[in-house]
């Protein structure tokens, strides 16, 4: 398969979208489209592409691209919120959308009817079985699990789910392309959260619960786990970076099939309830992340 000349990412305004967009933008010369619903999230992750964190301005200040690298690949960038304009001569697809079953459903009905036949399809979830999500679609051997993380044009390992369905033609053009890109795919066995989200997220879990028990806040446990583990953010930093929606939402659906060790921690139904669902910066309409929600300093306190 010849290497993809467009690219469209569903959900491509979102924490994760965005910065598939950024990986494709940077490291090939295709063309990108993403696509949301509502104009004002497509305007918000074309925004993030452009000047966010990960975004293009800060690649041209930190001297990973140079100012006519950057200004190439806006040109090659585009948004809409028309499924049919962003899969109009479409190579590959990326769908990173909610991780509700019913929402990707529709997305990737929508993107099979749309798109050209033999289009590959790649679904970034993190948690849902892939034969599950490829099984209202007319050709479900299309559908390839990509689960990306954040920042997804920064992180190298993309976690790539192999379904019983899957077409070895499909899968292979999707690894070459992400080698060609600068990533490394690690191929799993389809199986609800495959390895890293039912890895990392019983630590996330358990770090929640350590704050109900009162046994250190979210300042400390983010400092430990930087200082004494080496992790680039905290616990609760990345829960508020890229989405604690997702990891809400994926962590029901890791309750739902693999059992209790699963449950969503108390206090995470708590904040989720009353909307904060990470930072606002990334996901519109958040009333704010962790710190926001437990009305705490990201310092530590005094020992």
């Amino acid at each position: 398969m010849n290497p993809p000349r467009k690219v469209a990412i569903l959900g491509g305004g979102g924490a994760m979208g965005h910065g598939i967009a950024l990986a494709c933008l940077q490291n090939s010369e295709v063309k990108v489209s993403i696509v949301s619903r509502r104009q004002e999230t497509v305007d918000h992750g074309l925004s993030l592409i452009v000047d966010g964190r990960f975004g293009l301005a800060r690649a041209v200040e930190n001297g990973r691209l140079s100012e006519e690298q950057a200004a190439d690949a806006r040109s090659r960038l585009s948004g809409t919120t028309s499924h049919e304009e962003a899969l109009e001569g479409a190579d590959l697809v990326f769908e990173s959308v909610p991780e509700l079953v019913d929402v990707k459903h529709e997305v990737l009905r929508n993107a099979e009817r749309m798109s050209r036949d033999g289009t590959v399809i790649a679904t970034n979830t993190s948690s849902i079985l892939i034969a599950e999500l490829a099984a209202p679609l007319e050709d479900p051997s299309r559908l390839v699990g990509t689960h990306w993380f954040f920042p997804a044009n920064i992180l190298p390992l993309v976690e790539v789910a192999r379904s019983a369905f899957v077409d070895t033609e499909a899968l292979d053009s999707v690894l070459s392309y992400l080698r060609a890109i600068g990533k490394r795919p690690v191929v799993v066995k389809d199986s609800p959260g495959f390895f890293m989200t039912r890895f990392i997220n019983n630590f996330l879990a358990e770090a929640i619960r350590l704050v109900e028990l009162g046994i250190a806040g979210p300042a400390e446990i983010d400092e430990m786990v930087k200082t004494g583990l080496g992790w680039p953010m905290g616990v609760f930093e990345l829960l508020d970076a890229s989405s604690f929606e997702a990891f809400y939402h994926a962590q029901e659906y890791l309750h739902e099939t693999c059992g209790e060790r699963y449950a969503v921690p108390p206090l995470a139904r708590q904040a989720f309830k009353a909307g904060y669902l990470g930072s606002a910066e990334l996901k519109p309409g958040s009333r704010g992340g962790w710190y926001d929600f437990l009305g705490i300093d990201r310092t530590t306190e005094e020992s």
